[in-house]
């Protein structure tokens, strides 16, 4: 059994901090967001749709989806809207969940 030399020691214990330095970054970069949530909604969308997250948080009353627009107004909508539906079924919107913890 050979032991590790001094060079490879510090290989190891520098590709070890490197790894930790990239997973901490990555965390902190999260798509994770703070949102409200939604008291009612509308039927209407907007016509240029940037986000939208679909709200399911235990701590929220209503099911949701929430949307944000070029601009950055946010607006809550009905989980039937024929409209949204419609495009995240073309795969013209994608609406994961709002996983944000309650404050």
């Amino acid at each position: 059994m050979s032991t590790l030399s001094y060079s490879r020691w510090i290989f190891l214990l520098s590709l070890a901090a490197l790894m930790f330095i990239s997973l901490s970054e990555v965390e902190s970069f999260s798509p994770i967001i703070k949102l409200d949530c939604c008291q009612n909604f509308s039927n209407r969308t907007f016509p240029r749709i940037k986000q939208c997250y679909e709200q399911k948080r235990l701590d929220c009353n209503i099911h949701a989806f929430i949307i944000k627009n070029h601009k950055g107004r946010l607006r809550c909508i009905d989980p039937k809207s024929e409209e949204l539906r419609n495009k995240i079924k073309k795969g013209q919107l994608r609406c994961p969940p709002d996983i944000s913890s309650p404050e």
